[in-house]
């Protein structure tokens, strides 16, 4: 004879749901699906990154704020007219009515630093995880959650450490070229960025 219920437990309905949970595993991080960019950019700011010139001697890093002072931050150095190197100058500038405004700093190399802020959220969180699990199994034999119930809890609570994470890195530093085009001090976070890196971790479901 089979026991399919023992007083208020349901076997069959709590095997059906780790079934599940063995079948399936939460995704966290950043996917770039919709923005391939985006992996490029974290993967330079997680593990650090040697960045060099593709064609040409010169790295052309953008000044924001004059761009935007000018009504050019769309524009790349060859749509800019009159736009020109300084003789033994390492920036390009335009004249504005005789004065030079530096609308792009000119470098061999940047040296991105490692701000592993990914790995930080999982080593600052991994027993919290751990106990979720825990107590998400519980519930699940009682009845009182389901399978994707305790994925979507898990990828909802990392995407928001790993969020946090990136607001709380302070080091290292950016450049001062980096704060001065970025309006923020931090090194993970533009000012007034609502569509910038963090918001872009989500996380997915997936068989297994």
């Amino acid at each position: 004879m089979t026991v399919r219920k023992q007083g208020s437990l349901d076997f069959e309905a709590i095997a059906a749901e780790l079934k599940k949970l063995n079948n399936k595993e939460v995704l966290i991080g950043f996917f770039g699906k919709d923005d391939p960019k985006i992996l490029t950019i974290v993967g330079a700011n997680e593990f650090g990154a040697t960045i060099k010139p593709k064609n040409g001697k010169w790295l052309w890093i953008p000044n924001v704020p004059m761009l935007k002072q000018l009504d050019l931050e769309d524009k790349s150095p060859s749509q800019i007219d009159g736009l020109f190197i300084p003789k033994n100058k390492h920036v390009a500038c335009i004249s504005d009515n005789g004065e030079l405004k530096i609308c792009f700093w000119l470098k061999k190399q940047v040296q991105i630093p490692a701000r592993p802020f990914i790995r930080n959220a999982l080593r600052d969180n991994k027993k919290k995880y751990k106990k979720m699990i825990e107590k998400g199994l519980k519930q699940i034999i009682h009845g009182k959650m389901t399978a994707k119930q305790l994925l979507d809890q898990l990828g909802t609570v990392a995407v928001s450490d790993i969020q946090k994470s990136a607001i709380k890195l302070k080091t290292p530093e950016d450049a001062p070229v980096t704060i001065w085009n970025k309006n923020s001090k931090n090194p993970l976070i533009s000012a007034g960025m609502r569509g910038g890196m963090i918001s872009k971790v989500t996380y997915q479901i997936i068989d297994i």
